[in-house]
């Protein structure tokens, strides 16, 4: 009699239990038992980042080259390198014969590939364009459209915050990728040390917290560390001092802000800039910003720093705002800040050279005199490493150029604060925040009123500065 075949379900039921048991797992219930478990540690919990120059990383100066590129641009192929057989060997073969920048990206190229063989020289560039009437007539009207706007699209590599025609372009992006792997060192450390979990990016879409890991990873660490400063001075007593608000800054994740126009200058992409507290939200209404929810104990940290310097002292008033704008390493253009009501108080910490505060205070004539008309002599300037300042940021004012690392952070009330929902409000007074009211707000401003039209300045009548105690 043949030999009767085991059912499949008991052959996959072995076949899985092999395979468990290959790799160091009990196929049976309950698992690995747990004496024979092993403990996961984790050196970086955040995930490992390409370094420049491997991988799809291009170096500054192909950008720039590739980002001159014209529809017509003359180029020509090497016969093909790649592996035989390969997917990479057909794609090439597809556009090997081209003879412009157009006729490759219609035949299958991308822009990544122009980087990548023109740094490996499987392309050479011949000089000169082929006229757009004949690139047309070659590619299409079509296409010549579409990759006039591929190229135009083109920004360079991350963490590039000046555009690749700047001269400059491969030392700022040197200076700004060595800023940001030594804070990813420091946050990673910091995250080893006191057992932090970093959530991943899936992770961070269930939460609802919509950022990058590193940026969370950055800002977490940040809000831990302010958590457990604060508890160290209500245990000891003290005020919240500039080396925190020092330490709170230098953690902080800062985002790649596209939309403040009116501080950068020529050539600038974006700025490091964020904003804490209730604001007029661009696409309406009145509201907090997502890091305000995700990141209390930050904000608390700013709060009573800012209590601390008991700016009432001076003033003649408690000082009141509902909001405040946080800057990493940009030297502001001069500009007039929007839909703000009452003074502002600022404050710079940092290892830095220079980066003062130059500010119009006579700037109130309307119609509003341009910017560029401005007379330097009719500025002050506010040495902000070294004074807490209060000022109307609705006057024109800039910083000035520097080196090093710099923070600015900016306590300001958004214009419409009682238009922010009471829910709100009370959130952000049980964080500190000195959320303002009508009466407390004309109150501040006829208080303030010598010292926003530069009638008396912080720097003659000095706000008490805490100590900048040196870190370990």
């Amino acid at each position: 009699m043949a030999k009767q075949a085991k059912p499949m379900r008991v052959m996959k039921s072995k076949t899985l239990a092999r395979n468990l048991l290959k790799r160091g797992r009990s196929p049976f219930k309950g698992g690995t038992p747990k004496e024979n478990r092993k403990e996961k540690t984790v050196d970086n919990p955040l995930a490992k980042r390409g370094e420049r120059g491997t991988g799809l990383k291009f170096k500054c100066s192909t950008f720039q080259t590739v980002s001159q590129f014209q529809p017509g641009t003359k180029i020509k192929y090497v016969p093909n390198p790649k592996t035989p057989g390969s997917k990479s060997f057909t794609r090439y073969a597809s556009y090997e014969k081209a003879k412009t920048v157009g006729e490759s990206l219609k035949m299958g190229s991308k822009l990544a590939d122009l980087c990548w063989e023109l740094e490996r020289g499987y392309y050479k560039v011949l000089g000169g364009a082929r006229s757009d009437a004949a690139e047309k007539a070659a590619i299409g009207e079509k296409w010549f459209e579409k990759v006039q706007k591929m190229l135009k699209c083109f920004n360079g590599p991350r963490g590039l915050n000046v555009k690749l025609d700047n001269p400059n372009a491969t030392k700022a992006l040197a200076k700004e990728e060595a800023w940001r792997e030594k804070k990813l060192k420091k946050v990673a450390e910091l995250a080893k040390i006191h057992k932090i979990k970093i959530e991943n990016e899936k992770e961070l879409n269930k939460l609802g917290i919509h950022e990058a890991q590193e940026l969370h990873a950055e800002r977490k660490v940040c809000d831990f560390m302010c958590a457990k400063r604060l508890a160290e001075a209500k245990k000891a007593n003290r005020k919240t001092s500039d080396a925190d608000l020092d330490e709170a800054l230098n953690l902080w994740g800062f985002a790649q802000n596209t939309g403040r126009v009116n501080v950068m200058r020529d050539g600038v992409k974006y700025v490091y800039s964020d904003t804490i507290g209730a604001i007029r939200r661009r696409c309406g209404g009145f509201g907090l910003t997502p890091p305000t929810r995700h990141y209390p104990n930050f904000v608390r940290l700013l709060c009573k720093w800012l209590k601390d310097n008991r700016l009432e002292l001076k003033l003649g008033c408690d000082f009141k705002c509902t909001a405040i704008n946080l800057n990493a390493n940009y030297a502001g253009a001069r500009h007039r800040d929007a839909n703000n009501e009452g003074p502002s108080v600022i404050r710079a910490v940092g290892k830095f050279t220079g980066g003062k505060l130059m500010y119009w205070p006579r700037d109130t004539v309307r119609p509003r005199t341009n910017l560029k008309d401005l007379k330097t002599h009719d500025s002050v300037t506010f040495d902000l490493q070294n004074e807490t300042t209060v000022f109307d940021g609705t006057r024109a004012h800039e910083v000035q150029d520097f080196q090093g690392d710099r923070y600015s952070i900016v306590f300001f009330t958004s214009s419409g604060y009682p238009k922010v929902p009471m829910p709100n409000q009370k959130y952000l007074i049980n964080l500190g925040m000195p959320y303002p009211t009508t009466k407390t707000m004309e109150q501040l401003k006829k208080a303030t009123k010598h010292y926003v039209d530069g009638l008396a300045t912080v720097s003659k009548t000095k706000v008490k500065k805490t100590t900048l105690k040196k870190k370990n």
